[in-house]
């Protein structure tokens, strides 16, 4: 069993900390298409099981990457830290940032299906559109040649 210095200790508290900003990182990841696009019960039970294993997951492999496979309850004291102090600093402004992102997408998405409806009327009221139908009628009719060898 390996002894950590207590140089050691703190460098792994002060992980732990940005282990914690980087969990609330993800769980604003997860929050803002929910407050944008207004999810379900059913939906957001799937974002809170996806943060929850990604919280175990991470808090798994920081402890055996960092800790040695060893327990340590200052790192879960640490990770909770800082978590709290993301979510009073800076979590308004990213969340603020992210919704503003996704907005955008779904306006530009909007914007996009517009042009193409756009395009399609424009395209179905153009008169060149009558003439290819016109030749498409011509060149679609079964060719005489053919027909008495039983081939349409």
């Amino acid at each position: 069993m390996e002894v950590f210095s207590n140089q050691e200790q703190l460098r792994l508290f002060l992980q732990s900390i940005l282990l914690g900003v980087g969990i609330g990182v993800v769980y604003d990841l997860l929050r803002a298409p929910r407050r944008v696009f207004g999810f379900g019960w059913a939906a957001t039970a799937v974002c809170d099981a996806l943060f929850w294993l990604v919280l175990l997951a991470a808090l798994f492999e920081f402890n055996l990457l960092f800790a040695v496979g060893q327990s340590r309850y200052f790192v879960l004291a640490g990770v909770a830290g800082g978590a709290a102090l993301y979510f009073q600093l800076i979590s308004a402004v990213v969340l603020a940032v992210l919704e503003g992102v996704l907005r955008g997408i779904v306006r530009l998405i909007a914007g996009l299906c517009w042009l193409g409806r756009t395009i399609r009327q424009r395209w179905r009221q153009s008169p060149l559109v009558g003439k290819i139908r016109f030749f498409a009628k011509k060149f679609a009719k079964p060719s005489s040649i053919f027909r008495g060898k039983g081939i349409k």
